[in-house]
């Protein structure tokens, strides 16, 4: 009994401290992002196509807002946080998450969003 109590107590922290890590590669590096609407534009692009890949990958081809598909947002969530690519990454981590995982969004309105999150975080 002593033994599963400290086992679990182990597997505990072990969860914990992981969730840490994550949540530490999900902050968004404001200096990575161009203050540009332009280059912001590209960016968001590259950030939808990895979204459609994780979308084909995990064949949720039935809907257009994939948050509430596991597959889908762990899969773009962990490409994104391997990417070499810092810009990417945290454009990807500073869009809301409504926007983050939704094939339709307003490219236009998520771009205005990052961009003044940007500005106001810098400043």
């Amino acid at each position: 009994m002593r033994r599963k109590i400290i086992g679990g107590c182990v597997v505990a922290a072990l969860a914990f401290g992981g969730i840490g890590v994550a949540q530490a590669a999900d902050s968004v590096d404001w200096s990575a992002l161009p203050d540009d609407e332009a280059a912001l534009a590209q960016i968001d692009t590259q950030q939808e196509r990895a979204l459609r890949q994780a979308v084909r990958h995990c064949n949720d081809l039935h809907r257009s807002n994939h948050q509430a598909n596991a597959c889908v947002f762990t899969d773009v969530d962990r490409n994104m946080r391997q990417s070499s690519d810092a810009a990417l990454r945290a454009y990807h981590f500073a869009l809301p998450r409504s926007m983050r995982y939704s094939e339709n969004r307003n490219t236009g309105l998520a771009v205005k969003q990052v961009l003044e999150k940007r500005q106001s975080a810098v400043n």
